[in-house]
């Protein structure tokens, strides 16, 4: 499920800002427009994002199974699905008939140090070092 905003922008500057952001993406005509305009209102790791779900969506509509868009993108079963709901008019991560996979925490864990239990090794650092002064 997609993480909650915790401040919402009010409906009006939204809208307002939504008419600028569609101004500035008329302007687009070339890859080198586009790349102006990624830099302009996002980071890096946006850019990133925005292109990994765009080819992930096109792998998906030319019938790639999903082993196939891991191998070429490194991406998650949860990302290409997630990505599928958006070609399926859902919205990012908005199947409800989705099975979710839960991994078993099958780890051996050591226990925990009991107070009352003495140390088996040498009693001193003597004992280490001379076996004459062990007892």
């Amino acid at each position: 499920m997609p993480r909650a905003i915790k401040h919402k922008v009010a409906e009006n500057i939204t809208k307002e800002v939504a008419k600028e952001l569609l101004v500035e993406f008329k302007k687009v005509n070339s890859s080198e427009d586009l790349n102006n305009f990624f830099k302009k209102f996002m980071t890096a790791g946006e850019k990133d994002l925005i292109f990994r779900r765009l080819a992930i969506i096109k792998f998906i509509s030319q019938g790639k199974k999903y082993k196939e868009i891991k191998k070429i993108l490194d991406v998650s079963d949860n990302t290409i699905s997630n990505s599928k709901d958006i070609m399926a008019g859902r919205g990012y991560g908005q199947n409800p008939n989705r099975k979710r996979k839960y991994s078993h925490l099958n780890i051996k864990r050591k226990p925990k140090f009991k107070p009352g239990l003495k140390y088996k090794g040498a009693g001193n650092i003597i004992e280490i070092f001379d076996p004459l002064f062990g007892q």
